[in-house]
């Protein structure tokens, strides 16, 4: 997904000149993508807490898939092509606001705790390391075979990440689904036997708070002591 939206930040408005895009409209394209990613980043939370990151990271996917063959089924020199582009822009908010959230979310969510930052670090490399690997591939497949080629072979290569997605997100949430069952069986059962212990260990509380108390008062009695002889 990064080398995708790198290709389409770094090299759509070439595409758009070709289209008969004045500077002005392009602008325009940038203010449109901006002004969808404030709503998507908005409630991104609420879609993390109801649908997950995965979930998330599927739909921005899906939503540069759909961008990026609409860009190639757009006619030239039309009047209405660059009115097309801009309603295909506005996926520019669930792509990228959706890629970034549900991404560190996932990496955060994956990590052991105290590695957070550590995993933050590995996303951050592995996206530039697609930025410059799509870069690199794209900027060769515009010059050598044209500009809708290279969007169509973009949109098929986050199609294989977006598959990839799908696998992971049906056959871990349900190993997930598996792994919660079991623990909730052990977590009641040792509820079952704290709550048996505590009810048979009720008679002696009594009992245990005064053993309690007498062991910290030897224990303090002794370093006042060890701190009075040195």
């Amino acid at each position: 997904l990064a080398m995708g939206i790198s290709v389409v930040d770094n090299l759509a408005f070439m595409y758009f000149d070709s289209l008969g895009a004045s500077n002005t409209m392009d602008g325009w394209t940038v203010v449109s993508t901006v002004i969808f990613e404030i709503p998507v980043f908005y409630v991104a939370p609420m879609l993390l807490e109801r649908y997950g990151p995965g979930r998330l990271l599927l739909a921005a996917g899906i939503a540069y898939i759909i961008r990026v063959v609409g860009y190639t089924l757009v006619p030239d020199g039309e009047v209405y092509t660059m009115y097309i582009i801009l309603m295909l822009e506005t996926l520019h908010g669930v792509t990228y606001a959706g890629s970034k959230a549900g991404s560190v979310e996932f990496i955060s969510s994956m990590m052991p705790g105290g590695y957070e930052a550590s995993g933050q670090g590995i996303l951050i490399f592995a996206t530039y390391f697609g930025i410059v690997a799509g870069l690199i591939m794209a900027g060769w497949i515009q010059e050598t075979l044209g500009a809708r080629v290279m969007f169509r072979v973009m949109a098929a290569i986050v199609s294989i990440g977006v598959t990839v997605y799908l696998l992971a997100e049906l056959f871990c949430d349900k190993a997930h689904l598996e792994t919660d069952t079991v623990d909730r069986s052990e977590s009641d059962e040792n509820c079952h036997l704290i709550k048996s212990d505590s009810c048979a260990s009720s008679a002696s509380a009594f009992a245990d708070k005064e053993t309690e108390r007498y062991i910290r008062n030897l224990k303090y009695d002794s370093l006042n002591k060890y701190v009075t002889d040195w």
